[in-house]
């Protein structure tokens, strides 16, 4: 007796060790799952593949009834058997699963492979060592989206996937709270369902030795209804109606109501105030070898449950509540089978629970036995194949009916219910690793696996995309090299354009002005001198058509500035022509000439017309008065000076040809000696007064003549004189180089807007192409990010599943 007490303390020591572990594996996939959400967030919308699953799909359903391999049940574990690449065009057989027993059946090879091979991994490869179908846990409900070429996949952008991924990983958060919870608790729960009328509440009166449950040939269970030892009251036989399960406490009467015997069944079948539960506290006379509430070695609650497929709601809490429960009985009627509510019930409770435990009841009504047992068991070995696996502990045929009538009698058991009674509880209280840890252990293996699954997929992606952005950026080096060469040469032209045309428009300016200036004198001689009494008014007409004709050089100027500027924006059009033939999504663009207007907005004011080239206007405008061309000449008045030539330097030609005059007629005679001794006899004669006197006549003579002669030139002096003075005052005033300067200015201003825009699009189209190799290099810097965390999340995850697999078990099953 010693050794035996000593054996179970032990067995208690390694299950509490074994909770100890898997409780810290929990939170440790808790936190897992938690830093994928973060990631997922914040960093990278995890892949999922979506079109593959599609394809899947796809395959499955143009199979046939032929190839059709029945119920399938999703997993996200193989056996190193199943190792292999899945042709996506096949129907894959049926799978399971794997839990701590399948550990010895996984051989060293079955491990996921090298970070390396992994990088390397090709998304778009045809093969996988999971089918995408075999996600279990993480498997997003895209039921609409089955077909990949549909509108609804179409319509399903990453980020949409990734918010419906994002809300699968917390509801597996909340549900590994729920197994902590349940790892943590000592007792164990049993929840009985089924279909309706299944005999569920028969099941558990018959379980306890005790008809507390109502029951009829209707179905009457409208709400949970959790049977426990009376020992937990303190001893006391009680019905508690909890209408808040989360705030029930035994202690605080407030938390629930107290109700009576007789009144259970109208609860039960009624449930008018709905409550959520009853608490029903009872004894079973048994020995603790016997019973299975008082057992001796932990608390146990039988919890009776509505029918499945009585209301949707209660299907749904049904579904619900089953993720707290330890351990799962699944009464079949024996006449109907498993209907589509149960299947999809044991489908869903099998992500954690690979062992259900079945009761077919009401066996004792079928004819035909065998036949019943082999169709049922087929089922069960596609719904859940451990279970079918180990159906002889597992899976039982009995009559809840006649076991309470046999008891009411006195009778002893029947053989098959004392064995499914006897094996319940050795699976609850003996096999507590199978029936109460081994569920949370498959449910975190599962997750773990779907994990590296996603995991691989994601490092797969992140390598395509890596790769797919490498060629992007492969494509578009040559053209930015391109556009940067093509940047400089155009930069460079247009440079040259602008300063080209600035000299050569200062060059004309300065030599045409200059030679102007020089030659004001021939401007005046075809005016006729009307003589001089209109000497004034002719000597106005010269001042008035020299300034004109300084003002039409001035207007020629001008027309040559404009024709050199419409040269060069047609220089500057053309390499923008060659620009656009680099990048055609510019064409849209605004074209360069109001371009140029709208960056250069006083242009049009100044003169010089960068559209039409209508001189006219430009020179009407530009030179409004003649002190536009020039202050001085707009304040010149005539002088008296302008009249008189006293420069000999004009003169010397006059005097020169009287003195060659009187000495050519002195020379005439016959002896210059002769002339010159009649000249000193003939002053002798008159006497030396009178020789004075003719040779002052003589002179007096000779002076009139020559004054006559200038007043007869009066024309060409005014003439010359005005030239002389409008050319020094126009040398004094820097004529020539201020409108040179002028000219040169409103080139520079006509032109450097068109130049200013060719290298402002030449800019962006260089600046878009690096923002574009920018935004490459991001999104690759972030896929080789996202390739490390997920190579290392899936490493992480094998680790953690192997962590998990270790928990394992070795307990027996019943004999």
């Amino acid at each position: 007796m010693s050794a035996t007490r000593q054996e179970q303390e032990l067995q208690q020591r390694i299950f509490a060790d074994k909770c100890r572990r898997l409780h810290n594996h929990l939170l440790s996939t808790k936190a897992l799952l938690g830093e994928i959400g973060d990631y997922n967030r914040t960093k990278w919308p995890v892949h999922y593949p979506l079109a593959r699953i599609a394809r899947a799909h796809e395959a499955q359903a143009g199979s046939g009834p032929s190839g059709s391999s029945g119920l399938r049940r999703s997993n996200s574990m193989l056996d190193a058997s199943d190792a292999t690449l899945v042709n996506s065009l096949a129907p894959t057989p049926v799978r399971r699963a794997m839990t701590a027993e399948d550990v010895t059946q996984l051989g060293a090879g079955s491990g996921p492979s090298s970070r390396t091979a992994a990088a390397d991994t090709d998304a778009s490869s045809a093969g996988r060592l999971l089918d995408p179908s075999d996600l279990s846990v993480l498997k997003l409900d895209l039921r609409l989206s089955y077909h990949a070429d549909s509108d609804v996949m179409g319509s399903l952008e990453e980020s949409s996937i990734a918010r419906l991924f994002d809300e699968r990983l917390s509801q597996c958060e909340v549900h590994i709270d729920k197994l902590i919870a349940r790892v943590a608790d000592k007792s164990s729960k049993i929840l009985v369902t089924g279909d309706l009328n299944a005999g569920k509440s028969t099941l558990v009166n018959a379980l306890i030795r005790h008809d507390i449950l109502p029951f009829d040939q209707q179905p009457c269970t409208m709400l949970f209804c959790e049977v426990v030892d009376a020992s937990q009251n303190e001893g006391v036989e009680e019905i508690h109606a909890v209408p808040d399960i989360h705030r029930y406490n035994r202690l605080d009467p407030s938390t629930y109501s107290v109700v009576k015997m007789s009144d259970l069944e109208d609860v039960v079948m009624e449930n008018d105030e709905q409550y959520q539960q009853l608490k029903i506290y009872t004894k079973d006379k048994r020995t603790d070898q016997k019973s299975l509430l008082h057992n001796g070695v932990v608390d146990v609650a039988l919890i009776d449950s509505p029918g499945l497929n009585r209301d949707s709601l209660k299907t749904t809490q049904l579904f619900a509540r089953q993720e707290e429960i330890d351990v799962v009985v699944f009464v079949v009627n024996a006449e109907n089978h498993f209907t589509l509510s149960g299947q999809d019930f044991l489908l869903n409770a099998g992500n954690e629970k690979a062992h259900i435990f079945i009761v077919v009841n009401r066996f004792d009504a079928i004819r035909r036995k065998d036949r019943c047992e082999r169709m049922i068991l087929d089922q069960i070995r596609d719904l859940s194949p451990l279970t079918y696996a180990e159906r002889d502990d597992l899976v039982h045929f009995v009559s809840a009916h006649e076991q309470l009538a046999a008891e009411r009698a006195g009778s002893a058991s029947s053989e098959s219910f004392s064995r499914m009674e006897k094996c319940l509880r050795s699976f609850t209280l003996e096999q507590r690793f199978k029936s109460k840890l081994a569920p949370a252990q498959r449910y975190a293996m599962n997750v773990l696996f779907d994990v590296q699954y996603l995991a691989a997929e994601n490092v797969a992606s992140a390598t395509k995309r890596i790769q797919e952005i490498n060629a992007l950026l492969r494509e578009g080096m040559p053209k930015y090299e391109t556009l940067l060469q093509e940047r400089k040469e155009s930069t460079r032209q247009a440079e040259e354009i602008l300063d080209g045309s600035c000299l050569e428009v200062r060059r004309h300016t300065t030599a045409h002005l200059t030679n102007t200036t020089l030659h004001l004198q021939d401007v005046a001689e075809k005016i006729a001198y009307p003589g001089l009494l209109s000497l004034w008014s002719y000597a106005e007409n010269v001042l008035l058509t020299m300034v004109r004709h300084l003002e039409h050089e001035v207007y020629e100027c001008d027309r040559f500035t404009c024709f050199t500027i419409h040269q060069a924006r047609s220089q500057l059009g053309r390499l923008d022509d060659q620009r656009r033939m680099l990048d055609t999504s510019l064409d849209q663009q605004q074209n360069m000439s109001a371009a140029a207007a709208s960056m250069s907005p006083g242009s049009k004011d100044e003169g010089i017309s960068l559209l039409d080239g209508t001189s006219a206007s430009i020179t009407a405008s530009q030179l409004a008065s003649v002190g536009s061309i020039s202050n001085a000449l707009d304040t010149a008045q005539l002088e008296l000076s302008d009249f008189i030539d006293l420069d000999l330097g004009h003169n010397w030609g006059t005097l020169t040809s009287i003195s060659a005059s009187a000495s050519l007629t002195l020379l005439a005679s016959k002896s210059m000696a002769g002339n010159v001794v009649t000249l000193l006899r003939l002053s002798s004669t008159m006497g030396t007064t009178t020789a004075r006197r003719l040779m002052v006549a003589a002179a007096t003579v000779i002076g009139l003549g020559s004054v006559f002669y200038m007043v007869s030139d009066m024309d060409a002096t005014v003439r010359r004189k005005l030239s002389s003075r409008v050319s020094l005052m126009l040398a004094e005033e820097g004529f020539v180089q201020h409108h040179a300067e002028r000219l040169t200015t409103e080139t520079s201003r006509a032109i450097r807007p068109f130049v200013w825009h060719l290298q402002h699009t030449f800019q962006r189209m260089v600046e878009a192409e690096e923002h574009k190799r920018a935004d490459h290099l991001r999104r690759r810097h972030i896929a080789q990010d996202s390739q490390i965390y997920f190579d290392e999340l899936r490493i992480k995850a094998q680790e953690l599943a192997n962590a998990v697999r270790a928990v394992g078990s070795t307990e027996s099953a019943c004999s």
